[in-house]
């Protein structure tokens, strides 16, 4: 097994690199989101069910051949991480161009809190509907009741 090795100052021969194995083809966003739902559903009828929620979150195509995949929480973050590799090679043979990367920004999701009691529930519509307040008190209405 050592003899395999190359002895120091000794040439080594390298063969083409992976980026050299694609080509450098010009791709549009359509044709990115084509091949990039087709891997999604490669991965759904692997059973691959968190993986595709992964790939069926929001992209964006940047500088050309710079992917920008926005994920709104670290666990999903977690998960592309299992397959990237994979994706990449799939991309870039799809395409053709051994240029593509894939960049991942986290996002928060906006919350929203779910009215729970009956004065909450009055105040999230009186929000939509100011005239509420005015019909509460005309009527001599308490919402707790």
């Amino acid at each position: 097994m050592l003899e395999d090795l190359p002895s120091p100052g000794e040439d080594v021969e390298e063969g083409p690199s992976i980026e050299e194995s694609y080509g450098n083809d010009p791709f549009t966003f359509e044709d990115l989101k084509e091949h990039w739902g087709q891997f999604a559903e490669l991965k759904k009828k692997e059973g691959k069910d968190s993986e595709y929620a992964v790939l069926k979150q929001e992209i964006e195509l940047v500088e050309e051949v710079k992917i920008l995949l926005k994920l709104t929480n670290a666990v999903k973050l977690n998960i592309l991480d299992r397959f990237r590799p994979d994706l990449m090679t799939y991309l870039k043979s799809r395409l053709n161009n051994g240029q593509v990367e894939l960049i991942t920004q986290l996002i928060e999701e906006e919350s929203s809190r779910v009215p729970y009691t009956n004065k909450e529930k009055f105040e999230y519509l009186a929000e939509k509907k100011p005239i509420l307040h005015d019909l509460k008190n005309r009527l001599g209405l308490d919402p707790d009741f």
